[in-house]
Formats: structure tokens, sequence, C-alpha cells
């Protein structure tokens, strides 16, 4: 098992970056444009639901402190492993910590496959989810990525 730690600063308050954490109408303009829905109670599920009305992902609130820390389950459903099986439950921990007159949003990824492709894609994928957020928050505006000249 393996896990992605990421850590970024973020000119706001613990409120609103809670807020943009469990709001469906903030993740749709920086989680690729999906909305989360959940009650965020210990023990309920949730789920991130794309544009077309499929699941994207979903799992279960281990662990919430509003304003301080978020803990769930992640079964992605967009793709397969090689081998056409589903890849396995793993875990997202989000801690907000207020610094001054931003937050340290931390996230670990963990409970992870090692040598996985669907990991790895997954560094990448927070990476421009946490890129996205901290746009939202700091300027009021979704961050747009142009992923076509990586190709």
């Amino acid at each position: 098992m393996t896990r992605h730690v990421f850590e970024v600063y973020i000119k706001t308050t613990p409120e609103k970056l809670w807020q943009a954490l469990i709001d469906g109408s903030m993740t749709e303009k920086y989680y690729y444009g999906s909305r989360v829905e959940s009650d965020w109670k210990n023990g309920s599920s949730y789920k991130y639901i794309g544009g077309d009305g499929t699941t994207l992902i979903d799992g279960t609130v281990i662990e919430s402190d509003p304003q301080r820390r978020l803990v769930t389950t992640f079964n992605p459903h967009w793709s397969l492993d090689e081998d056409n099986s589903v890849y396995p439950e793993s875990r997202v921990t989000f801690e907000i910590t207020p610094a001054g007159e931003a937050c340290k949003l931390t996230i670990v990824h963990d409970e992870l496959v090692a040598g996985n492709p669907m990991t790895d894609g997954f560094f990448g994928g927070w990476s421009e989810i946490i890129s996205g957020l901290k746009t939202l928050l700091e300027t009021g505006e979704p961050l747009v990525i142009d992923t076509a000249g990586d190709q």
C-alpha cells in the first residue's frame, strides 16, 4: 500500500474551505464538474455525481469534524483496472489548519495499490482539484486547465 500527501495554503477561512469541500454547488466548479452529495455525518454515504448523472466516486464518511477534518473511503467508478476489476477502496483525509489569514489544507489519499496505473493517475487528479479549489476560493473564479498540450 502507498499514499499521496498534498499540502497547500489557501487564503480563506476554515468555514469557507469546509463549505467548498462539502457543498455540491462548489465542488462542480473545481472537482471535474461533479456535485458531491451527503449529509456528512459519521457513517453516512457520499457520492460525486458527474454532469451526465453518473456516479464518479462514492464512499462512506468515516469522520466528520466540521471546519477541521473529514475522512472518507474512496471508491472510483470511472475506470477499471487492467484486468477489468474495480480499483480497491482507499481512504481520503482532509485536514484544515488555520494559519493567520490562510488555511493549510492537507489531503492524504492512502491505502492505495502501489504500482497500479490508477494510483499514479490519482496524483495528477488531486493536483488539478487542489489547484482549482485554491483558485476558486482566492479569486471567486473557476480554474480552466487545458490539458490538451500534455499529449
